[in-house]
């Protein structure tokens, strides 16, 4: 049996890596892969919320934090803006593309990306730009 490790960052090393991922997301889009660009932008949108958090409450690292990958609930922690907050609410889910009924959770959005799971063109270009201003609002706190 294996156990899993979890690794506690502090806010430098989160705010490092939020940059490095979402540049690396830029040039991966640029060469048109947009699906692996989406979870690295969803990794980055992860380390800045969680920056954030820590900022806000003056804690060291993660080891403070609930290990989660729920964006909407550390985005919900930090009290974002209204008009945020209802686009966040709004992509609870994604379609899985040519799989009627079944959608992807927004807390859910990095498996299928990292598994290859299709999603609906319309979904993943709305999860895709709102995961660019959730970083961009955690830039500008």
């Amino acid at each position: 049996m294996m156990c899993a490790m979890v690794l506690h960052v502090g806010v430098a090393a989160l705010r490092k890596r939020r940059w490095q991922l979402r540049v690396s997301a830029g040039r991966v889009a640029d060469g048109g892969d947009t699906v692996t660009s989406c979870l690295l932008l969803f990794y980055a949108a992860e380390c800045a919320l969680k920056e954030r958090v820590l900022v806000r409450r003056g804690l060291r690292d993660t080891s403070y934090l609930e290990p989660t990958h729920d964006l909407w609930k550390l985005a919900r922690d930090l009290g974002m803006p209204a008009r945020l907050g209802a686009a966040l609410k709004g992509m609870k889910n994604c379609r899985a593309a040519g799989n009627p009924g079944v959608n992807v959770a927004l807390a859910e959005l990095h498996q299928a990306w990292r598994y290859g799971v299709k999603l609906h063109v319309e979904d993943e270009k709305k999860a895709r730009d709102l995961l660019d201003e959730l970083i961009s609002w955690c830039e500008q706190d």
